[in-house]
């Protein structure tokens, strides 16, 4: 399994030396889970001294404070409670964004089959998934004329159709709730011209995934180049990082 796994990483990297980097520039970018993994890496990847971004992070900010830049403003805000999300209105009041990227999320605990679910557990996974991000969009939709895309980082996970094995609950239905609201979004907010979309970021080796096939910069990169192109085809739709739809 170790010699597959290699040789698939190997196969991903090759294949993503030839393929395009695209760059977003002079846009003003809301990126939640800014600390770590995905968001992180994006933050790092937008801050080109034309961006200005938004970075909510949990409470641990040490990483992104790392990155240069006098265009980066950190929030902190535990998403576990969405009234922490509502005390921020002043400075989502005052930052105007073209885009929002949602990277969020918390998978939750280890043992999450049907003997051991927790309806509080459930509600916590909710809030950081789905209802926090989702109160962060409700904000900026109140007053920002300048908002072009929303992408939520999903995952396969959420796909009903695509759930062969079971078990993860508290992931697997926050997921499927984001994909749903995603959809409903973009019907509500085509006649505003807002893309809206949800991205799957591929099978990526962080911390919560240590066997992930792809590193959190390509996956990173990829995101950028979909924002970057901004393709209406795409709006309500469930894709990958390589623009594969999947089914819901």
């Amino acid at each position: 399994m170790g010699i597959i796994k290699t040789f698939k990483r190997k196969i991903y990297k090759f294949n993503d030396y030839f393929s395009k980097n695209l760059n977003l520039s002079n846009k003003n970018i809301i990126v939640t889970g800014a600390n770590s993994g995905i968001g992180f890496d994006l933050v790092n990847k937008l801050n080109n001294n034309t961006n200005y971004i938004l970075a909510f992070v949990n409470q641990k900010k040490d990483n992104i404070e790392k990155i240069n830049g006098d265009k980066i403003k950190i929030i902190n805000c535990d998403f576990e409670d969405v009234e922490q999300v509502k005390n921020h209105a002043t400075e989502l009041d005052q930052f105007n964004p073209n885009i929002i990227i949602n990277c969020a999320a918390s998978f939750g605990p280890k043992k999450q089959n049907f003997e051991d679910l927790d309806v509080e557990q459930f509600h916590s996974i909710f809030n950081i998934n789905v209802l926090s991000p989702l109160l962060i969009i409700q904000k900026i939709l109140k007053r920002n004329n300048d908002l072009k895309q929303i992408v939520n980082i999903t995952s396969y996970m959420g796909s009903i159709t695509l759930n062969k094995k079971g078990d993860y609950y508290y992931y697997r239905a926050s997921k499927a709730l984001l994909n749903s609201i995603t959809k409903n979004l973009s019907i509500d907010l085509n006649k505003k011209n807002i893309n809206v979309l949800c991205i799957h970021p591929g099978s990526v080796k962080t911390k919560m995934n240590p066997g992930g096939d792809i590193s959190t910069s390509q996956s990173s990169q990829k995101i950028i180049n979909i924002c970057s192109e901004n393709n209406f085809k795409y709006n309500g739709k469930f894709i990958d990082i390589n623009k594969n739809i999947l089914e819901w």
